[in-house]
């Protein structure tokens, strides 16, 4: 099996690049499709869906996963409308499987960002950077998917010295993502991700 993971900018792309192995352990291939933005993704997918569908049909061995931020979008529309356009394709997603439990699709949320997931395992920080080792977190850590995405993670980073005038997001993904794990993440949106590939796995 392979799994297409469609994503909305380059670092998310490296986050996935050390996260996604760590999820598989070796039981399934995958790819990174960076849509380079948002807007471009949902846009695009539509038409990406289609084509899926018609490999699909051919015979391969196939899986998609759709994750993009949830910024300022209201969860359920957004949602909502990832889903209508997989059924529009022809495709079943796991909120609505086939006849027999069986999907092709995954849609999952970042909630605020994917920054969300770093922030969500302190451990990976203190890894990341050393100068975190013995610093005290704030207690918006305790519940990452309300924290506020990078601008709250720069904020922190930025009053320990750390990336004192930008957030470089493609940098700081290389170095976080490698020390994460993942049943100690306080991410839920991070979590549902996780449950959504060990699912394509579990009915296959």
């Amino acid at each position: 099996m392979q799994i297409d993971v469609l994503l909305e900018e380059p670092s998310a792309v490296e986050a996935l690049r050390f996260i996604l192995p760590k999820i598989l352990a070796g039981r399934a291939k995958f790819k990174l499709i960076n849509m380079r933005n948002k807007s471009r993704l949902i846009g695009q997918l539509p038409a990406r869906l289609l084509g899926y569908k018609k490999r699909l049909d051919a015979g391969e061995d196939l899986r998609i996963v759709v994750l993009v931020d949830r910024d300022r979008d209201d969860c359920a529309e957004l949602k909502t409308r990832l889903e209508r356009m997989a059924r529009d394709a022809g495709l079943s997603t796991k909120t609505s499987t086939d006849q027999q439990g069986r999907f092709q699709v995954v849609n999952r949320i970042a909630i605020e960002e994917l920054e969300a997931w770093f922030i969500g395992d302190t451990e990976a920080l203190k890894s990341a950077f050393s100068g975190l080792r013995g610093e005290a977190f704030p207690k918006s850590f305790n519940n990452p998917d309300n924290s506020g995405g990078w601008e709250h993670l720069h904020r922190f980073l930025k009053s320990k010295g750390i990336y004192k005038s930008s957030y470089p997001k493609i940098e700081a993904a290389r170095k976080i993502a490698p020390h994460m794990d993942i049943p100690r993440n306080k991410s839920r949106s991070f979590h549902h991700f996780c449950q959504g590939i060990e699912a394509f796995l579990s009915v296959s």
